[in-house]
């Protein structure tokens, strides 16, 4: 890329630990420093998983429960940003919705076994693949909760929609955040798991019509399993 002044490297790295710290305490509201982090840009996830515990006043809510931190992130790649600042070989659990391209029943959870950036370019009047990054899974010592999967990272919702067809060929899902995440991760060398419950077929705009109620018994088995998973069943 060339930029005003001169070349700008495309290589991603990961921040120096001044920078990781600053992140912590104001994306945190401490300098958190924990072994298992759960990541959602859900509210109801993070006000189920969160209950009882020890609120941090930082720019994400954050709440702590001994030894694992709960976190409510932004959608899109905004949330690496705390899988950079978190120290290192942290264990990461992601949790969010997707829209669902192989006719899943609504509520299905797919446990993504890798993901890749699906970016839009346009030639002639069709919108066709640019990107096709591929990140798999980091390793992460926990029970399946539902069958293993690709999920295609659009930017938002719109690409979604704009390229179901394409997608349909290539993934089982498509959300906002998965390949960010756990392309991240691996920069990072954290453990990095990524949990989609699915909400809606995509098509014709219907993630706009899909209700917490259809839902709501998948993420409440959703949390009781990753709550056993955090306590160890306790």
């Amino acid at each position: 890329m060339i930029a005003q002044g001169g070349l700008v490297s495309s290589k991603v790295q990961v921040p120096d630990e001044q920078w990781r710290r600053r992140a912590r305490r104001t994306l945190l509201g401490c300098d958190w420093l924990g072994p298992e982090v759960v990541l959602t840009p859900l509210r109801s996830i993070h006000t189920a998983l969160a209950r009882g515990g020890t609120e941090c006043d930082g720019w994400w809510r954050t709440s702590l429960l001994g030894d694992a931190a709960v976190v409510h992130v932004p959608q899109g790649t905004a949330a690496k940003d705390i899988v950079f600042a978190l120290p290192q070989t942290t264990r990461v659990t992601f949790v969010g919705l997707a829209g669902g391209l192989r006719n899943q029943p609504i509520g299905t959870t797919v446990d993504l076994g890798s993901a890749f950036i699906a970016s839009v370019a346009v030639v002639g009047q069709s919108a066709v693949l640019a990107d096709l990054s591929v990140h798999s899974r980091r390793s992460h010592p926990a029970k399946p909760l539902g069958p293993a999967g690709v999920a295609a990272t659009v930017g938002c919702l719109a690409d979604s929609t704009l390229l179901h067809h394409q997608l349909a060929g290539v993934a089982d899902c498509v959300d906002m955040e998965s390949a960010h995440l756990l392309a991240a991760a691996a920069l990072a060398g954290h453990q990095m798991r990524c949990l989609l419950v699915i909400s809606d077929h995509n098509r014709d705009g219907d993630v706009f019509t899909s209700t917490p109620e259809h839902i709501a018994a998948a993420i409440d088995d959703l949390c009781q399993s990753i709550q056993e998973d955090l306590t160890g069943g306790q």
